[in-house]
Parts: C-alpha cells; sequence; structure tokens
C-alpha cells in the first residue's frame, strides 16, 4: 500500500490551479517543491508561502530530468501545460505536452513516486452522450483541424500514464478538470472566457464571442476544484483511475449567457454589446457545442462535489479583478 504523503512535487506551480494547490498544502503541512519555468506562471501568486520553510520554488523547465531527479519526493502533481492553440499551428503544444509528459512518466516510473495528473474535459471531443462520465467514448476530430491538438496531446498523456501503471505497477490518478475559474486566473483567453469577459465589461469593450454563442459548458471555481486534487492526493487508498473535476450538469450554461451573467453583474442597468468572431478567423477550427460531466464517481468515493454556484463564483472573480486593476493588492 501507498504510504500517505510528506514531500510534493507540484509542476507549473506558479500558475494559476499549481499556485492554489500548492498553498492549500503547504496549509496541511507538506512539504512541496514547486517547478515553474515562469513562463506563464507568476511568482507573486506564491507570496503567502515563498518564504514558508516546508515551501521551495525551482524556476525551470519542468521536463528537465536532471531537476526532477534532484528532488527526493513521494508524490508529483502535474499541472504544467500547453493549451488549445486558437491562434497558432498546434505543435508547439503537441511537441512540448508530449516532451515534459514523458519526462515526468519516466522519472515517476524510475523512483514509484505517485502521480496526480491534471488532463481535460478536451479528451471527451464530440462525444454527443451527456453528461459525460469517465467511461464515455472519447471521440477527437480530425488532425486536420489545429483545435484537437490540445486534447490530443493530454490524451497521449493519459494513455502513456495508465500503460506505466499495467506495467510498472505506476500508482497513479487522472484528473479531467473542467472550465476552472476564479481569482488569480490567467487574462485573456489563456484564462478562458470569463477572465475575457470579465476585463471586457470591466473596460466597457463589446463582448467578444467565438460562434454564435450557443456552445455550452459547465464552469468550476478554483476552490472546489483544489479542494477536489488535494483529496486525491491525501487518499493513497484509491486505486488507480480517472476522476472528473466538474460542477453538476444542472450548472451548463451557453457562452453568451455567460457573457448575459457577467454583464449582470458588472453593468446591471446596460444592454449587452456583442463582437461576433467567426470560427474562420482562426483558421481551421472545430468547437465542442456542449461540454458537460458528472461528478457522480468524486462524489460517491471522494465525498466531494462543487459548492459555489456560479454567479457567486463570478462575483469574488470580478471583486479580485476589479481590486488588481485599480492598482490594490487582491486578497
Amino acid at each position: 500500500m501507498f504510504i500517505k504523503p510528506k514531500h510534493i512535487i507540484v509542476t507549473g506551480a506558479a500558475g494559476f490551479i499549481g499556485s492554489y494547490l500548492s498553498i492549500r498544502l503547504i496549509r496541511a503541512g507538506y512539504e512541496v517543491t514547486g517547478i515553474d519555468d515562469l513562463s506563464r506562471g507568476k511568482q507573486i501568486n506564491l507570496r503567502e508561502i515563498e518564504s514558508h520553510p516546508n515551501f521551495k520554488l525551482i524556476q525551470a523547465d519542468v521536463g528537465n530530468m536532471e531537476v526532477l531527479s534532484s528532488i527526493d519526493a513521494d508524490t508529483l502533481v502535474h499541472l504544467a501545460s500547453g493549451k488549445i492553440p486558437r491562434y497558432d499551428s498546434g505543435l508547439q503544444v503537441l511537441q512540448e505536452n508530449d516532451r515534459v509528459s514523458n519526462a515526468i512518466v519516466q522519472y515517476c516510473m524510475k523512483n514509484f513516486i505517485r502521480l496526480l495528473f491534471a488532463s481535460t474535459s478536451d479528451v471527451y471531443g464530440k462525444n454527443p452522450n451527456l453528461p459525460f462520465t469517465e467511461s464515455s467514448d472519447l471521440m477527437i476530430g480530425s488532425p486536420e483541424n489545429k483545435r484537437w491538438a490540445y486534447a490530443l496531446s493530454k490524451l497521449h498523456t493519459e494513455f502513456l500514464i495508465s500503460a506505466a501503471g499495467r506495467s510498472s505497477g505506476l500508482p497513479y490518478q487522472i484528473m479531467r478538470f473542467f472550465g476552472c475559474y476564479g481569482p488569480n486566473m490567467a487574462e485573456g483567453w489563456w484564462g478562458g472566457p470569463q477572465s475575457v469577459f470579465i476585463q471586457q465589461a470591466l473596460k466597457n469593450e463589446a463582448f467578444t464571442i467565438h460562434g454564435d454563442g450557443a456552445q455550452t459548458r459547465s464552469y468550476i471555481f478554483i476552490d472546489d476544484l483544489v479542494n477536489a486534487v488535494f483529496r486525491l492526493v491525501e487518499d493513497v487508498e484509491l486505486d488507480s483511475g480517472i476522476w472528473n473535476i466538474c460542477a453538476e450538469p444542472l450548472s451548463e450554461i451557453s457562452v453568451i449567457d455567460l457573457a448575459k451573467e457577467i454583464q449582470a453583474i458588472v453593468h446591471p442597468d446596460e444592454s449587452l454589446n456583442i463582437e461576433w468572431i467567426p470560427y474562420e478567423t482562426f483558421g481551421k477550427y472545430e468547437d465542442v457545442m456542449r461540454r458537460v460531466g458528472s461528478a457522480e464517481k468524486a462524489k460517491k468515493h471522494l465525498n466531494w462535489e462543487a459548492k459555489v454556484d456560479l454567479r457567486e463564483g463570478l462575483k469574488r472573480t470580478i471583486e479580485w479583478m476589479k481590486q488588481r486593476d485599480n492598482g490594490a493588492e487582491p486578497a
């Protein structure tokens, strides 16, 4: 049986999710080593724990085997990743996610380190059967469409980890995240539509909506997502497996309704102004029209479910962004 973790590596530790998780782990008494090249993450996200004796941040390529091999840990949470390519070819996402994931899996296999991997709901692809469960079929589109590069890179890592588990007994958990948002999230499309729409609302700019806005998603607040990851870190008796980390299916909302919700919070007495962006703007691109997951497995086996509803989460995020944009120190 795998022992209770003591020293945990978090890749992408200065990023949005990585910083929240690192702080949560330190508060719980764990020793944490974060690895981040700071190309996307921000060291200020870790200001609460940067001087803590149980925390160390290494600024380095997370796929550097020499760096990994210098750390004596028992658990690794792999969060660092490229994103869905809207404005580039997808080549870098495929190459980098593959290179880094191969190094991470090799390191964990060699040292028998329990691995928790942040995958994505995007791997369900075009499966029309909702809500997605962990056993749902994964239906990826054509390689001629760059949109699927990110999903495929994550799916490759899922298969790599699962194969490592079968061949070497590597203990692992694969976590499929659905639309996380909240204070400290990245700016622009790297942070998702909530980030873009809130910034546009605060600046009184038109909301840029891709396609017709009818595509739906379910979103999860950062505190809820980190609570789920934390429980997976702590529960070492779980069999290796796959987990949806998502809000309930009833939280499904269209992109245009998300924009309306944000507008109603920021400018309740003003009408919505939209700039429609055709998908053709991105070249050959294909969107998923509905993405909704079931968290029944996590509810049953982790005693976990998302608690923060979308409107409350948006209010907290908007208030944080207002403070940040006004030059105040966000809470």
